[in-house]
């Protein structure tokens, strides 16, 4: 499929829904329902932008970089040199690379089919681990992009460490794909390949693995030979791209709005044809203010059964707070006994500097888990209540975004330095004088009686065992305070580290609660507005001048068959994204 149709397809698509949802908010207007005007003016904007974002990141040194050049066909990205910062790369004339903006990502402008095509880039920094600082900074972009590439290096198969990672990456992402590179540099890169597979599949991961070689079509394209460049297999990623991702980015745009058109149209019909049944009709104004008083009880008795909304949402985020501070407990319980059973290996003075890197990286690990786990929950309590209202509204749900833990992990320290561990030579020589001074005393007074000197050999050997014994005990004794005094720090740590994620969590979580409680109000509050207006509508039909009736009911008609069309033109959209 070449860049220009799909470009076409995509754009016909956008001005299609533009169009449907601009009619109906035209119509909408001359009902008074600003409600409903205001939620079409959100589906507008949500449909401004349909550019597909996909994130790009995996294993350090497995080629991202590379990739993403060969995905756009120019070098936008540089090769083997670590770059803290992550890359936009948009669309543009030309090759531009502008320094970082106050999002800290560096924009990147290229002209490449597939970025025409609606496809925006982010080019991640190679991850040291899967639990570093990098690999949840990319965590804290996936809940933003559409899908997420991963790239693994076919010289290896994947390790626990990368499908943990994978699993993370799912869970904040729904569409991911794993990228298998340097297939060129690997003969048996297929039996790598059938590996992950099993090892995807144990896992419960059912993701596609693309095998590719950026470095041939590199050479490909450089020589112009198509041939080695179909060979990369990049050709076949960039499809999978076309094909797949952007197909299903505009097949969400579109069920958007269709729910939004069937949803307004439905509360928009229904004032219209109340209006024009009082019209038509005046005499019958008692019968039909008694079937509109009819529709604002049934609005007020269906609010009066969604009114214990408000509690399941206190009672759901009252277990919500539970679980994810009981889940981060546990979590950082379990870390100070992985911890303490390292200090007790030996002493930790040697290796404290590795030590502390150690505890900041699982600390890292534990609090991105903690923070998915809250996204997760938070999301099906979304659900939860929704599923307490119509069945047209429980799609309707606020989006939420927990799992950002960029300012959470720089919110405590690190592990302070032992103070055991500055003991001198001077006092190890001062320990073993007391030890040998006693021994040789000891055995000295003793050996007198026998004739001897004060000092003689065997007093100054007695001296010699007494001092190393004393050392030996002193280095142990030392060993015991400093192990003591890791313990103790990794428990300051922890206890800072639970009162700063704490707070920062619960601050989300009530977040979380008013986003729910407010939208919800909305929900609730627009069946009784609906039926209101249709009531204030026929008491002003009632008292207009026939002519001006006359008139308005064919304006009424003609809005009831605009509406119709609209809906029309809705479900023709809706059969050709079921296509």
């Amino acid at each position: 499929m070449s860049a220009p149709a799909l470009v076409g397809k995509v754009t016909d698509a956008t001005a299609t829904m533009t169009e449907i949802l601009t009619d109906l908010q035209s119509v909408t207007d001359t009902v008074g329902r600003t409600d409903l005007s205001r939620r079409l003016a959100a589906a507008q904007r949500r449909i401004g932008d349909d550019r597909l974002r996909i994130v790009v990141t995996g294993e350090s040194r497995a080629g991202l970089s590379s990739i993403v050049n060969a995905l756009v066909a120019a070098d936008v990205a540089p090769v083997g040199q670590h770059s803290p910062q992550a890359a936009v790369i948009e669309h543009g004339d030309r090759v531009t690379r502008t320094p970082a903006r106050r999002d800290g990502l560096v924009a990147v402008t290229a002209p490449a089919d597939l970025l025409a095509a609606g496809v925006v880039l982010v080019d991640t920094p190679g991850l040291s681990g899967p639990e570093s600082r990098t690999a949840a900074a990319t965590l804290d972009l996936a809940p933003t992009a559409d899908a997420v590439l991963f790239v693994a290096d076919a010289a290896h198969e994947l390790t626990p460490a990368d499908i943990r990672y994978l699993k993370q990456l799912q869970a904040a992402c729904a569409v991911v794909a794993c990228v298998i590179n340097k297939i060129d540099a690997n003969p048996r890169w297929s039996d790598v390949q059938r590996a992950n597979r099993k090892l995807l599949t144990e896992a419960g991961l059912d993701l596609p693995l693309l095998p590719v070689s950026a470095e041939s079509h590199r050479t490909g394209h450089r020589g112009n030979d198509n041939g080695k460049i179909v060979e990369s297999g990049i050709p076949q990623l960039v499809g999978y791209i076309r094909e797949h991702l952007l197909a299903r980015a505009a097949l969400l745009a579109r069920e958007s709005v269709i729910n939004d058109v069937r949803v307004v149209s439905d509360q928009v019909t229904l004032a219209l044809n109340s209006e024009v049944t009082r019209l038509q009709d005046p005499q019958r104004d008692l019968v039909a203010r008694t079937h509109l008083e009819q529709a604002r009880q049934a609005a007020l008795a269906l609010r009066k059964r969604t009114s214990n909304w408000p509690y399941a949402l206190g009672d759901g985020v009252t277990e919500l707070n539970v679980a994810v501070e009981h889940d981060l407990r546990n979590r950082l319980r379990a870390l100070i006994r992985e911890a303490e059973h390292e200090i007790a290996k030996g002493d930790p003075s040697k290796r404290w500097a590795q030590f502390n890197t150690w505890v900041d990286d699982r600390i890292n690990a534990e609090v991105t888990d903690n923070f998915l786990l809250a996204q997760r929950l938070s999301v099906e309590l979304a659900g939860t209540v929704a599923a307490r209202f119509a069945d047209e509204e429980r799609n309707s749900v606020p989006r939420i975004r927990v799992s950002d833990t960029h300012d959470v992990l720089n919110s405590y320290g690190q592990l302070e330095e032992l103070e055991s561990a500055k003991g001198s030579i001077t006092q190890r020589a001062v320990s073993a004088l007391r030890g040998s001074y006693s021994g040789v005393l000891m055995i000295g007074v003793a050996t007198t009686l026998a004739g001897l000197a004060l000092v003689n050999p065997w007093s100054i050997a007695a001296g010699l065992l007494l001092g190393g014994h004393t050392v030996w005990e002193d280095l142990k004794n030392v060993k015991a305070r400093r192990q003591l005094e890791a313990k103790i720090a990794v428990g300051k740590l922890m206890d800072e580290v639970s009162f700063q994620v704490g707070k920062e969590s619960k601050q989300r979580l009530r977040e979380v609660q008013r986003s729910l409680r407010d939208h919800f109000t909305e929900v609730a509050e627009q069946r009784a507005t609906a039926a209101d207006a249709a009531i204030a509508d026929a008491a002003r039909a009632v008292d207009r001048h026939e002519d001006d009736r006359r008139d308005r009911v064919s304006a009424v008609a003609a809005d009831l068959e605009r509406l119709q069309r609209i809906r029309m033109r809705a479900a023709h959209l809706a059969d050709v994204a079921a296509a």
